[in-house]
């Protein structure tokens, strides 16, 4: 059984993706759909059902003006059939003009191998890079030891904290590792409508940290002049905490690739892993495909 998730069937839902950390972007994703949170963002959300599993589709449209790149999520329960997969990507096709031009796939490894054969053999896209990760959430109940943490935030004299303001938007744009001359009006829409955190002096930025349209934790960055004074830290902690006062879900993805950093997260006492049912950790997939290699029929 496919079908479309209407707006009532997604509040239902969301308590469900809150439940379970491999569906937290889903949560994120869900959750700011419902609030109408990002007007040039907005998701349609899928739900295909078989004899052994549920999958959920999470397309995400791109209404910025010049891109029209949107992003794809799969995600899901119990085992995984790549017949299944690719059936719902099908019917996805028929009511989707623009699933062949998507920017990103974000899917778990089992969903992302059949769905990825799907775009090459539906749409012979070339892929950029995949990226497999880790994702890592903080559980709830480390939220007063982190709201803990910022209330001792004491700063250097001429040194403030806050949200990113919008002036800063070419700034962030320009120091992000994916950005392109696109992507300051997406990274603008971010700074207006989701939590972010900023220090700076004397009006200008020393370190800021915002989230992806997903709610995941995304682009923390400190000038190098102010590295190693512990103020990535203390930009971590303000978003961690005005994300668990908003509801969002907390998570992180870590490549697998970044052995320092995984290394860190997997022994960190707060980070948790994602894991699946049997206690392992769960690899997800980030697929880039190459823009403007796809015309729309």
């Amino acid at each position: 059984m496919f079908s479309k998730v209407s707006p009532q069937k997604l509040n239902d839902l969301l308590p469900y993706f809150q439940s379970k950390p491999k569906f937290a972007l889903f949560a994120n994703a869900a959750k700011f759909q419902i609030e109408k949170r990002l007007p040039n963002h907005p998701c349609d959300f899928y739900y295909l059902e078989s004899s052994n599993a549920k999958y959920f589709y999470v397309f995400r449209h791109d209404h910025v003006p010049d891109t029209s790149r949107p992003i794809l999520m799969i995600g899901g329960d119990q085992s995984v059939n790549e017949d299944d997969v690719i059936f719902g990507l099908e019917q996805i096709k028929l009511v989707e003009p623009d699933l062949g031009n998507i920017e990103l796939l974000v899917a778990t490894s089992e969903l992302s191998v059949p769905a990825r054969k799907f775009f090459i053999s539906e749409f012979n896209r070339s892929e950029d890079y995949n990226v497999a990760c880790n994702n890592f959430y903080l559980p709830s109940s480390v939220y007063p030891q982190i709201q803990a943490k910022v209330d001792e935030i004491t700063l250097p004299p001429s040194f403030n904290i806050g949200s990113t303001p919008l002036s800063y938007t070419e700034i962030v744009n320009s120091t992000w590792k994916f950005a392109t001359p696109e992507t300051v009006l997406q990274i603008k829409e971010i700074i207006q409508r989701l939590p972010t955190a900023c220090i700076s002096h004397k009006d200008q930025p020393v370190a800021f940290e915002m989230i992806g349209l997903h709610g995941q934790l995304n682009h923390q960055y400190t000038f190098p002049e102010y590295r190693s004074r512990g103020f990535g830290g203390i930009i971590e902690n303000t978003i961690v905490c005005k994300c668990f006062s908003e509801g969002i879900q907390v998570v992180k993805s870590v490549e697998l690739s970044n052995e320092v950093v995984l290394k860190r997260s997997l022994e960190h006492p707060m980070w948790k892993v994602v894991q699946d049912e049997n206690e392992k950790n769960i690899i997800f997939d980030y697929t880039q495909y190459h823009y403007n290699d796809y015309e729309r029929h």
